[in-house]
């Protein structure tokens, strides 16, 4: 199986976030996918940065699928980081080439076809999701057969989306956004997409949560950078969070789904 990452972050916030200790996204995600299925060859592609010779139609057309990171920027900013971006999530679609999204990377996939994000009416998800619970078209995919509808998950967004894109299936959401997990077929594509980010361990969210502390406390999500330390040794040490989130195995147990999904009908 040949894969390909897309990094949603651009250099300089990569390593303003090393020098914190926080692994890039695609390096989080190539950890993942050795995890799962350890034979795979992964590529990675960073259409943000420069001289970034992003793989063409064709080349692209050599992968079984495409897997987009999550990332610091928002989908509403009209900048080129974020152009960048959208043009090559429309050159995947063009390609064929399964496609799948964590967060932020379902947001790109949505706008460029036709759908809509803003800024989430309940403000920031962050840290342990609320639960979300599988809608009727979720129980019987495939890429959730495995999941218990009320389940917990890592997450960190602003944004949400507002608009489905057309022929657009929900298959998952909860109290904070109504689309937590969804598919879509668009161009020459099937896209499968959700709004945490499944491939976090406990210790990614832990440096986050610290990274961002005077920001969570300035949002209102935490009361003090006491309250944020103390959410962050909580993820350090596994304490009284839900096995689903503890067990990596559980935790990333839709993108498994969806590897082997693309195993059975699309590896070459």
């Amino acid at each position: 199986m040949k894969l390909l990452i897309v990094e949603g972050n651009n250099e300089e916030t990569r390593v303003k976030r090393e020098g914190y200790g926080i692994k890039p996204y695609h390096s989080t995600f190539r950890e993942m996918l050795r995890f799962l299925v350890p034979k795979a060859r992964t590529d990675v592609a960073f259409p943000t940065d420069k001289g970034k010779n992003l793989p063409s139609i064709s080349q692209l057309k050599e992968y079984d699928g495409v897997l987009w990171t999550g990332s610091s920027l928002s989908v509403l900013e009209d900048i080129p980081d974020v152009n960048h971006q959208l043009t090559f999530a429309e050159t995947i679609f063009e390609s064929g080439v399964p496609f799948y999204g964590s967060c932020w990377g379902m947001q790109v996939a949505t706008v460029v076809s036709g759908g809509k994000v803003a800024l989430g009416g309940n403000g920031l998800e962050f840290g342990i999701s609320k639960p979300i619970e599988l809608t009727e078209l979720g129980k019987a995919s495939p890429f959730f057969a495995n999941r218990n509808s009320g389940y917990s998950a890592l997450c960190i967004h602003f944004d949400e989306i507002t608009k489905l894109p057309e022929n657009a299936q929900v298959l998952a959401s909860n109290l904070h956004s109504k689309v937590q997990a969804m598919t879509f077929r668009y161009k020459n594509a099937q896209f499968f997409g959700v709004q945490y980010h499944p491939e976090f361990k406990t210790s990614d969210m832990a440096l986050i949560t610290s990274f961002l502390s005077e920001r969570l406390v300035k949002s209102g999500t935490f009361n003090s950078e006491t309250e944020v330390l103390q959410f962050s040794n909580r993820l350090t040490q596994k304490k009284n969070i839900p096995k689903e989130i503890t067990d990596y195995k559980l935790h990333t147990q839709e993108i498994m789904a969806w590897l082997r999904y693309i195993a059975m009908n699309h590896c070459k």
